[in-house]
């Protein structure tokens, strides 16, 4: 008899492993069937061993074993993914479980599919990561000439792109001369084409070239020698829930496991990855450029008008009426970027100031306006956590009915180009219009189909355009420089530059504040000077990469906030941390958090991850959050 350890594949387990009776010994990695109460889950094989060397073990337990059903058809991770599970889950304070949950497809954890039937080798070399910061023309070239080279040597190659809105574009970018060897993987894919991926993952008769999102990306094929993270910078490498894994550090830990190359490919890439390349933790894939030749033309449109009684406020500058009119007799297509969604970012109280916010994460509401029939319905809705509520009409702490819009959404924007362009037709691209990726498309192509389009759009549209197009527009550039995230500069110039490659003609940034060097910066493409001054800023103060913030969140009744406050002081009254308390966002609700910043090369430290899995359910753990408040 063996006593088999096993890790449960499901969502929300905080159980690490289970320990059950069977006759066989089942090596480590097996995928087996488990009963877990009354139900019946796949599980992780971890360890395995007799029972005579776990006998005192078992007379001092206090409950007994569950046998172990017979299992038909075993299948087995790698060794490899199991070791990265239990690096990330030493990072991220997390299971190993709960890890190797998220790693898998969903095929996979459901038991729909099998992985690919491949031989596991121990890498003979590591490799350090690769960078490549240029164009996407430059980028495109450089990854065909990395797929026929090692296609040539007999290996296959994974292009991870951070969501499905990418994938289209770089199949056609990658796949002249070699359609027959790629595989899709994404859940934009129908069921009948994954099932199809999976079945050619199984073929070994020649290298393929594999293209998936993140959650497909853990691919077991022992030929894969490089991964390719393309659109390295965009945060939607960042998962959003439980364990809040960051996957190009996933990819990175595995391809190193696995012993493949990897390469970050970006026209910008993060602040972190500059300074591995300065400091050579990172290699440099072809040459490092002080500066970046974009097509188009940065224009810096200052609105210095001060509405009063006689002046109406100006949201469009006569020299972007005047742009957006020329381009259409050029039958030319124009884009229009708007910063925020829905009619205005933040609704405030004139008489007492309060701001409206969500309950459940203190972030201000946005205002939005949606359409039922005839009638015209206005709606709070959070932008971190998706929560929604009817719009008030009164403030809840002084009843006062004077509330105002503060900022400016796209709504607005749609509604004021209505008014000055009557006659133009205009496709809107959004979180309501396009909530799904089928309608984006749709969007997308519709706009493309007429010449002299316009499309006003937030960042969501931007993956999906890949045609340049003439003219482009930051309706109000003063709306980014509010978003609280310590990634500001750096974001700001990334989609600045982003708009600039998508531009063929101009693109005018209307600002009603002095010039900034950023703009400077983005008008020169000059990166390199931008990363010397935001790395000397990061060291100054102790941010990432010179530093690991470890951010906790938590929330509840003030009784109940303060309560898990005491507990999470008293589990970390030996580690040097910072609590506050977020902006109140309603009577009955307090949101707390908690900032830990670990020196630059400790973390993952063991001793304080295990300290950390002490906490409760009930609060959150993120490494290195974007926002921290």
């Amino acid at each position: 008899m063996h006593v088999i350890e096993v890790i449960p594949l499901k969502k929300g387990v905080r159980i690490d492993t289970l320990s059950y009776f069977s006759r066989t010994a089942y090596p480590p990695g097996s995928i087996l069937t488990i009963p877990v109460r009354t139900n019946t889950i796949l599980g992780i094989v971890v360890e395995s061993h007799e029972v005579t060397r776990a006998k005192a073990a078992l007379r001092a337990a206090t409950f007994s074993l569950k046998k172990l059903p017979e299992q038909k058809n075993i299948q087995s991770l790698s060794p490899a993914l199991i070791e990265t599970a239990r690096a990330l889950a030493e990072q991220h304070a997390a299971t190993v479980g709960a890890i190797l949950f998220t790693l898998l497809s969903p095929e996979l954890r459901n038991g729909e599919c099998a992985p690919p039937h491949t031989h596991h080798t121990t890498p003979a070399e590591t490799h350090a990561p690769e960078v490549l910061q240029d164009t996407k023309e430059e980028r495109h070239r450089a990854y065909r000439s990395l797929v026929r080279e090692t296609f040539a040597h007999s290996g296959s190659v994974l292009c991870v792109v951070p969501s499905s809105a990418e994938i289209e574009e770089i199949e056609k970018a990658l796949s002249p001369g070699i359609e027959d060897r790629v595989i899709l993987l994404s859940s934009a894919r129908t069921k009948r084409q994954q099932a199809e991926a999976y079945e050619a993952l199984e073929d070994y008769r020649k290298p393929k070239l594999i293209v998936a999102t993140p959650i497909y990306a853990c691919i077991e094929r022992h030929d894969i020698t490089i991964t390719i993270l393309e659109y390295a910078r965009s945060p939607h490498y960042k998962m959003r829930t439980r364990p809040y894994l960051d996957w190009r550090d996933a990819l990175m830990q595995y391809a190193k496991k696995k012993g493949q190359r990897v390469l970050l490919g970006d026209l910008m890439l993060r602040t972190e990855d500059e300074e591995g390349r300065r400091t050579e933790r990172y290699h440099t894939y072809g040459e490092a450029h002080r500066r970046i030749a974009l097509p188009g033309d940065l224009t810096i449109v200052h609105q210095k008008d001060r509405p009063d009684g006689m002046i109406p406020f100006a949201l469009f500058s006569e020299q972007t009426i005047d742009a957006i009119r020329d381009t259409r007799r050029r039958r030319r297509r124009t884009l229009l970027f708007a910063p925020r969604r829905g009619l205005a970012p933040a609704v405030a109280c004139i008489d007492c100031g309060h701001i409206f916010r969500s309950p459940e994460t203190g972030a201000p509401y946005s205002l939005l306006s949606l359409k039922r029939g005839n009638t015209e319905e206005r709606w709070f809705v959070c932008s971190s956590s998706g929560h929604r509520e009817r719009a008030a009409d009164t403030c809840p702490d002084c009843g006062s009915w004077r509330l105002r819009e503060r900022g400016i959404g796209i709504q607005a924007i749609q509604e004021e180009f209505t008014k000055q362009f009557p006659h133009i037709p205009l496709v809107v691209f959004d979180h309501t219009t396009a909530s799904t990726h089928k309608k984006a498309c749709f969007l997308r192509d519709t706009f493309y189909k007429n010449k002299n389009s316009v499309l006003l759009g937030t960042r969501m549209c931007l993956p999906y355009l890949h045609t340049p197009v003439e003219t482009s527009a930051v309706i109000n550039m003063d709306a980014l420089y509010a978003t609280p995230t310590w990634r500001l500069q750096e974001d700001n110039l990334g989609l600045l530059l982003t708009l600039r490659e998508l531009t063929v003609g101009k693109l005018y940034v209307q600002t009603r504040t002095d010039e900034e060097a950023l703009l400077q910066h983005a008008k020169k493409g000059s990166i390199q000077l931008f990363y010397d001054e935001e790395l000397t800023l990061r060291k100054k103060f102790l941010y990432p990469p010179y530093s690991t913030f470890i951010h906790l969140t938590w929330q509840g009744t003030p009784k109940e906030a303060d309560r898990i406050a005491s507990f999470v002081t008293e589990i970390l009254k030996e580690v040097d941390a910072t609590y506050y308390t977020a902006p109140p966002s309603h009577p009955d609700t307090k949101i707390m958090y908690g900032l830990i910043r670990v020196p630059e090369g400790i973390w993952p430290k063991p001793s304080l991850s295990a300290t950390l899995r002490l906490l409760p359910p009930s609060v959150r753990i993120m490494i290195n959050p974007d926002r921290i408040v």
